[in-house]
């Protein structure tokens, strides 16, 4: 049975315009009617949400920033956090630096963004004060850390991520969410966001053979992994899929809102024996 749909966004039921196919929106919209939630689990911070807002009559939560923050969009209101401490991401960054010293480091507390390196303000960094320069200055701060980036201009994005994960040992947890991108995300090692939705799923009574779960990049495995049904994108990233095992078509093909019409067709033939 299909009780909760937890689905990644860009890539997965975003284009590169940040758009929503019809077809995908028809589906979810079907769903909802049909009784059946649906919370979006991303790696968008909560001020990033803008689609979500404009396309949908969405008055729900949001799970963002790979699972650091639990948002009602409706309320506007954060209903929960797992932030890294900051001394945690402290060391990370001092063995960092030294690894990777021609590197973009970026710290997203819930209220500032600070960037030590060369960046652009682009889309992503509104929306928040942005703090240029050591990132020792928030070091000394009291807020803790919604999520740790570096970005390497010319690595390979596995090879980087393989490198960071060994650098920094295993309080911390290291991963992608970018495609084509080498942009690390890191936070506490539990903070993921297949943690948090297993956590979201429970306070509602929802067991994991109930969950149809979608995404396309390696932030999503433990997503993919949890839930009862877990499909990765075949438009997504060839390791992920591989480490899922289950794929649903291609974004381009509508492939988020063809497995979710085949679930509530085989809900209404059953509900019709």
């Amino acid at each position: 049975m299909m009780r909760l749909i937890a689905s990644d966004l860009d890539g997965t039921v975003l284009g590169e315009d940040f758009r929503f196919r019809p077809r995908t929106i028809a589906a979810l919209e079907a769903a909802i009617s049909a009784g059946v939630e649906v919370v979006f689990v991303t790696g968008r911070p909560i001020r990033w949400l803008t689609p979500l807002h404009e396309q949908l009559a969405y008055d729900s939560y949001a799970i963002c920033s790979n699972g650091a923050v639990v948002y009602h969009l409706g309320r506007g209101e954060i209903v929960s956090t797992s932030l890294t401490p900051m001394r945690d991401i402290a060391t990370a960054h001092q063995c960092l630096t030294e690894s990777f010293p021609e590197a973009t480091f970026t710290l997203e507390t819930l209220e500032k963004i600070y960037v030590q390196g060369e960046f652009e303000i682009t889309s992503v960094l509104e929306g928040a004060p942005i703090i240029s320069g050591d990132l020792s200055d928030a070091f000394t701060e009291e807020d803790a850390a919604v999520k740790y980036l570096i970005h390497h201009p010319y690595a390979d994005p596995y090879e980087l991520l393989e490198r960071v994960q060994a650098v920094i040992g295993e309080s911390l947890g290291a991963t992608l969410g970018v495609k084509g991108q080498a942009l690390v995300e890191i936070a506490r090692a539990d903070v993921h966001k297949g943690h948090t939705l297993e956590r979201f799923a429970y306070e509602r009574g929802i067991p994991a053979a109930d969950v149809v779960a979608f995404g396309d990049m390696p932030n999503d495995a433990q997503m993919l992994l949890w839930a009862g049904e877990g499909y990765a994108m075949a438009s997504g990233s060839a390791a992920l899929i591989e480490q899922v095992g289950r794929t649903c078509p291609a974004f381009s093909e509508d492939g988020v809102a063809q497995i979710i019409e085949e679930f509530l067709s085989a809900h209404c033939d059953n509900s019709e024996k």
